[in-house]
């Protein structure tokens, strides 16, 4: 109809609105026809009309519930026929009841006799699957639609290494999109490619010589794939890359450890990777001037190309990071991955978008995306699907590359249900592994529902980083407070709270209120990829320190997160004061927040004094085995009489080592030392001294300035 055009609306299983926007004056008698695929034209009932300003609006009733899958269309007078938009069909009340599947097998699934290809698309009128024939050319072929609305196809032969997408076709539009299920990826994830993960997954599992009972017998330390091999003071052969990470016998130019060998060195038990599924903002063709941590995904289940030796081969990748994982098994060192599940790059270019509009995406009450994240949108984690998605992508990573844990960024954006549940379901393959993440309170409209520090009573088997903890020791860490001191800038105004903070904040005292049901679930750090270095707060907030005083800070920090009740979790570089110059988000910048190997070189003495505290902590048996703190403190004497020292003691057998009637621990955060007169005393540690003989009695002590002290009597 000339100067009127019009579009039809799917608004619940029984509604269709008609919206005809026309400059003529208002028809009273239209007459709506519905053409089905499998029958004729039906007369549709017309329910109530409205009109305003060259918008007339007309509800007409279904006789059946829309079928999904079946072609639709409606005629009326002189328009032409009327596709219909079923977009909003996700916000509909059954449609989770309709379309949830639980099933196992979404995906490509390789083997050499066939593939079969599995989408979960439930509002899509059809779907067809483009891949890769013999020729370099693509075939395109129509999947067939099951229970569920999820599509299906088949094909026999040997299909491994080919280029594929989807084509799908919501009625109103039609997208193509990469598998959102893809294991394999091609160069910069252009497409999605079949690859042989059940041969990874079979492959037999490096046992770990220790056996970790407690969360609290890690000692976490965060890395960057590319940021600790890269820095050219070392003879790793495949910089930059998951085959760099692993490579073994490694040396700086001083011929101290690096690499893998560093970290067996310095006597951690679990590594932390950066995210490593696949993030879009670096070309895998151009690394060397591209760069980012990883919190932009575009996949839960691919890996990122540009950390491989070569990101055209889409298998490489996959053996590369089972390798990397298997070495460091062989070597005693657990390996966690940071994982991001809150948000994704671009929504709208997402396949999960593509596939599903409106359904994996938080929505506002008026339709907008929430961004409560701060990067756009926000993963609908409470849908079924969308819960399904990050469980069967935490599942595949633990049962193929056998990963010992996951970090979760911004988790408490995560409903609590969903990361309860990934825990069950991982624990099954992995009796000790281990969650813990970001807590932070990021969305009061539904807090209670999120995982975060305030809900951890509902979250028993979770560590969360405890901030109250890093601004404790460390001091406010926001640009607007750097310069503001805390315990170990010699603010000794915190003296009860590093107390509060040494038993994981699982106490109530000195106004501090207790935040975890026991120190399980404390993460004790003062220094994370995010924010300032350690270093450069100290620098901030002690200007005038010279660098002598700022490296005891450093080392003084450290050795209280080592030995506070709780999880002990450092970042890389932290233990020899690596700086950033001063910057804070260095999310994209080449090379600032490489491992310098020159400066490890240089204070290599920090390492080892680094190395002797976490020694001290794996074998202090049973001075940190406790985790009901509260039961635990009536066993401590807590001495401030000596301000500004802090002396803790006891005569427990829950903190002594057998043959030791007394333990005292006495912290100095001051730039000059005192002497103490003691009785009956030897030394077992102090911060610049190392662990000593056993059988160096001590009457006389001398308290260095920054230190932390243990005496056994």
């Amino acid at each position: 109809m000339k100067n009127s055009f019009a579009t039809a609306k799917l608004m619940d299983l029984r509604h269709i609105a008609v919206m005809i926007f026309t400059n003529l004056k208002e028809k009273e008698n239209y007459t709506f026809y519905l053409k089905k695929d499998d029958g004729e034209n039906k007369i549709l009932r017309k329910g109530r009309h409205m009109a305003s300003n060259g918008v007339i609006i007309y509800y007409l009733n279904l006789d059946e519930d829309f079928q999904f899958g079946h072609q639709y269309e409606i005629n009326l007078d002189s328009f032409s026929p009327l596709t219909i938009d079923v977009s909003d069909a996700p916000t509909f009340a059954e449609f989770d009841s309709m379309f949830t599947y639980d099933g196992d097998d979404l995906g490509a699934t390789y083997t050499k006799e066939k593939t079969e290809f599995n989408l979960w698309a439930p509002i899509s009128l059809n779907v067809f699957l483009k891949i890769e024939n013999d020729k370099g050319d693509f075939d395109l072929i129509e999947m067939k639609r099951t229970d569920k609305g999820v599509y299906r196809l088949t094909l026999k032969g040997d299909y491994l290494g080919r280029k594929y997408h989807y084509v799908v076709n919501n009625y109103s539009y039609t997208k193509e999109c990469n598998d959102p299920y893809g294991k394999g990826v091609s160069t910069n994830s252009l497409y999605s490619v079949v690859v042989d993960t059940n041969k990874i997954e079979q492959r037999k599992k490096v046992a770990l010589t220790t056996k970790l009972s407690s969360y609290t017998e890690h000692i976490i330390y965060e890395t960057h794939v590319r940021d600790f091999t890269e820095h050219k003071g070392t003879d790793i052969v495949h910089k930059g890359t998951y085959q760099g990470f692993y490579e073994e016998g490694r040396k700086t130019l001083q011929g101290n450890p690096c690499g893998l060998d560093y970290l067996k060195f310095i006597e951690v038990t679990t590594i932390q990777l950066q995210p490593i599924l696949d993030y879009q903002t670096v070309d895998d063709n151009n690394v060397a001037n591209e760069y980012n941590w990883g919190y932009d995904p575009i996949s839960f289940f691919s890996l990122e190309g540009s950390l491989s030796e070569d990101p055209t081969d889409p298998h490489l990748r996959l053996t590369e990071v089972r390798e990397l994982v298997d070495t460091y098994h062989k070597n005693d060192l657990r390996v966690t991955l940071d994982v991001v599940y809150n948000h994704v790059y671009d929504y709208l270019n997402c396949d999960f978008e593509k596939v599903v509009p409106n359904y994996f995406f938080r929505r506002g009450n008026t339709g907008y995306i929430r961004a409560t994240s701060g990067c756009g949108n926000d993963f609908a984690s409470e849908r079924p699907m969308a819960r399904k998605a990050i469980i069967d992508s935490l599942l595949y990573l633990v049962k193929t590359f056998d990963f010992d844990g996951f970090r979760f960024d911004l988790m408490g954006l995560l409903d609590i249900d969903t990361i309860t549940q990934a825990y069950k379901e991982c624990k099954k393959i992995k009796p000790d592994i281990i969650f813990y993440g970001e807590g932070w309170s990021m969305d009061p409209d539904y807090g209670e529902y999120r995982a975060t520090i305030l809900n951890s009573y509902k979250l028993d088997n979770v560590a969360f980083f405890n901030d109250a903890y890093r601004d404790i020791i460390k001091g406010p860490t926001s640009d607007y407070n750097l310069s503001m001191t805390g315990y170990v800038g010699s603010n000794s105004s915190y003296l009860p709270s590093v107390v509060y903070a040494l038993f994981g904040t699982c106490v109530d005292m000195d106004g501090n209120v207790k935040r975890f049901k026991d120190v399980t679930q404390s993460l004790n750090f003062v220094e994370c990829h995010d924010n300032h270095t350690l270093y450069d707060k100290l620098f901030a907030s002690n200007p005038d320190d010279d660098e002598e005083t700022l490296l005891k800070r450093v080392m003084l920090a450290n050795t209280i997160v080592d030995l506070s009740y709780g999880i002990p979790f450092f970042h890389m570089g932290e233990e020899v004061g690596l700086s950033k110059h001063g910057l804070g988000n260095t999310y994209n910048i080449v090379k600032v927040n490489n491992m310098n190997y020159k400066t490890v070189d240089e204070r290599f003495d920090m390492v080892i004094k680094f190395k002797t505290v976490n020694h001290l902590r794996r074998n202090a048996s049973p001075l940190f085995k406790e985790k009901d703190m509260p039961k635990l403190i009536k066993e401590f004497d807590i001495n401030y009489d000596l301000s500004p020292l802090i002396i803790i003691s006891s005569t427990s057998k829950k903190v002594c080592p057998e043959g030791v009637k007394e333990v005292a621990i006495i912290i100095n955060n001051q730039t000059y030392g005192t002497t103490l007169t003691l009785d009956d005393w030897f030394i077992i540690y102090f911060l610049n001294g190392g662990i000593l003989d056993y059988k160096q009695w001590v009457k006389e002590l001398i308290i260095p300035p920054l230190s932390y002290t243990i005496l056994y009597k």
